[in-house]
């Protein structure tokens, strides 16, 4: 009798011990399918939400109103190819010199000018300034993620007004010959050292020229503390290293 008690206590015993394992796990499985719904539904709602922020943000672009500039943030990253963000721009662009330089003017940061020894038969063709991404990126980033945390949303974007350039491109021709100027945000640590640094289109390698011909260009380049500027020229364009140097002696006005 007390060999049966002792075997019964013994299989009690162990039913608790099995009771007290499983039956967490089944409660589990009820919260991570509770969990697994929430997620399909809240990837669901941010979809229509995304998809719906694109349009608008497609809607105020078409209006093509100069220098907006919008950031989108996402939270299931996953429905933006893996980022948070999608950024949203419309350049300034010129056909004019005079307008190009009316904006700048407004804008933080050096402007580049017509070079007085510009070559007789140059003329300006078009002109773009850009929004300084490069320098506020991170600080938009988290500006417009910030917002979305607010405010409950797994989708969100916002414009952003901007009073500094992140890069300037100015288009000149002669006929056949080109030449382009620009000046962008320095990324780089290092002190510009003031020194020209000069690569003709001959030097660019084979492979690399025949697959993005567009990129191959005679280049003068040079940086200060914040900037980086390049004059560039067409291949078999006359123009010498020389003589670019000295369009760049009064292409920047600071």
């Amino acid at each position: 009798m007390k060999k049966a008690m002792k075997a019964a206590v013994v299989v009690a015993g162990i039913a608790v011990l099995f009771g007290s394992v499983n039956m967490p796990e089944a409660a589990a499985n009820k919260v991570v399918s509770k969990s697994s719904q929430t997620a399909v539904k809240t990837s669901a709602v941010d979809k229509k939400a995304f998809e719906a922020a694109k349009a608008e943000i497609s809607k105020k672009l078409a209006q093509k109103n100069p220098g907006d500039l919008y950031i989108l943030y996402v939270r299931d990253k996953a429905l933006n190819g893996g980022s948070e963000f999608m950024n949203y721009m419309n350049l300034l662009q010129f056909k004019t010199y005079e307008d190009y330089l009316n904006q700048a003017a407004k804008l933080k940061g050096p402007t580049l000018t017509m070079p007085k020894a510009l070559p007789e038969g140059y003329k300006f063709v078009k002109g773009n300034i850009q929004p300084p991404l490069i320098k506020y990126l991170a600080q938009y980033q988290k500006e417009v993620k910030a917002e979305a945390a607010a405010q409950r949303k797994g989708v969100h974007y916002k414009k952003f007004d901007w009073k500094e350039f992140g890069e300037i491109n100015l288009h000149f021709a002669n006929g056949k010959d080109n030449l382009q100027m620009q000046v962008a945000y320095y990324v780089g640590k290092d002190k510009g050292n003031g020194g020209y640094n000069y690569h003709t289109a001959d030097e660019f390698d084979a492979e690399m020229a025949k697959k993005h011909p567009e990129f191959v260009s005679n280049t003068l380049s040079w940086s200060d503390q914040y900037y980086i500027y390049n004059i560039t020229t067409n291949p078999g364009n006359p123009l010498t290293k020389e003589e670019l140097i000295k369009l760049a002696e009064t292409a920047v006005k600071k």
